[in-house]
């Protein structure tokens, strides 16, 4: 039976890109490659979004097996060439060798709910808006937020939005989620009990782990620009 694997990256362009045609067009040229994904049936969902010279990229990846193939999905982005030779490369670690990567695998952190299949994780009806936003977290509570996050995550408890899910690299979350947020509420585990784990989070002062964006009126998260989203 086919599933789903979600994945969000992180990009940062290279100085003096910002404006050209060269990425304008590096952009359409993703745009289309993402669209023929989705119709192929290699992505269910894909978007891109930006803020200032950063780039992040979700993509629900389709995959048939037991397992998914971890490393090919970790690498996808830089193996489809997206906007390549106009990013900053990161470094990463393959199996036991660290070699440069445009697009940086960001590490799931929270997530409501967990694909079951193609067909569970198919949006009826397509959703509003797909979605990107992003928080920066001092780098001393770094550790306290993913530590509580996974918790909840492992706890299974927590009910929201079935398609929101956080990812990091170094200090920096993106969250992908669609509108309407409260058309899928769903947790983890499917019993109906109340979270210790989110009490236990909320005790913790959340809004002091984050170093808050000024635009985002007092958000903990900053909602930021699509460049482009597909998905069935």
């Amino acid at each position: 039976m086919a599933n789903v694997e979600r994945a969000s990256y992180r990009a940062v362009l290279k100085p003096g890109v910002d404006g050209t045609e060269s990425l304008s067009s590096a952009v359409r040229a993703a745009a289309a490659q993402a669209k023929r994904l989705v119709d192929d049936g290699v992505l269910l969902t894909v978007g891109m979004y930006r803020h200032g010279d950063q780039l992040f990229l979700y993509a629900e990846h389709i995959y048939e097996g037991e397992r998914a193939d971890l490393e090919s999905i970790r690498r996808a982005p830089d193996d489809w060439g997206w906007l390549h030779g106009l990013l900053r490369p990161f470094p990463a670690m393959h199996g036991r060798d660290v070699e440069d990567v445009e697009w940086a695998y960001m590490h799931p952190v929270f997530w409501f709910d967990e694909p079951k299949g193609v067909e569970y994780y198919t949006r009826g009806p397509a959703p509003d808006a797909r979605c990107g936003r992003i928080a920066v977290l001092y780098p001393d509570k770094l550790m306290d937020y993913v530590c509580h996050h996974q918790a909840i995550v492992h706890e299974g408890l927590l009910v929201g939005d079935r398609y929101q899910f956080i990812s990091i690299h170094d200090n920096v979350l993106f969250s992908y989620f669609e509108r309407p947020r409260d058309r899928g509420m769903r947790n983890i585990s499917g019993v109906d009990r109340p979270s210790e784990e989110i009490e236990r989070w909320l005790a913790a002062d959340p809004a002091s782990h984050f170093d808050h964006f000024p635009e985002a009126n007092g958000d903990d998260f900053l909602i930021i620009d699509t460049l482009f989203d597909f998905g069935r």
